[in-house]
């Protein structure tokens, strides 16, 4: 009696495991991190943005043929890709700013010495 109720059980496990559901959530927020990162990574991380581009391009494509596993880790990868590649942009964009503040600081200083002399 067990077994026989047990068969048909798992059987209909492997079933509902085989039928994902796309990942929608997944996708929409890759495709958002990606268009996030596209301005300011475009020049100061052009390779994580590609490589994060490239891999929400074969979540698509994954997408379309109802490999929705598939599509999912995908989608996870490009957004994380993606949020590197805004991460160093914004690193970068920081650190020439700093600069700059450091220069104007520097000039003022120069300026106000010249001043008491």
């Amino acid at each position: 009696m067990i077994r026989t109720t047990l068969i048909p059980l798992a059987a209909l496990a492997l079933a509902a495991c085989a039928t994902t559901s796309p990942p929608e959530s997944e996708m929409s927020a890759a495709r958002a991190m990606v268009a996030q990162a596209r301005p300011v990574a475009t020049s100061d991380a052009p390779k994580e943005l590609a490589d994060a581009q490239e891999k929400l391009g074969h979540a698509e494509a994954a997408m379309q043929r109802k490999k929705y596993d598939q599509a999912r880790i995908l989608a996870r990868q490009a957004e994380a890709d993606a949020k590197l590649a805004w991460t160093i942009a914004e690193n970068a964009r920081l650190t020439r700013t700093a600069a700059e503040v450091q220069d104007a600081n520097r000039t003022l200083r120069e300026e106000s010495e010249r001043k008491t002399q």
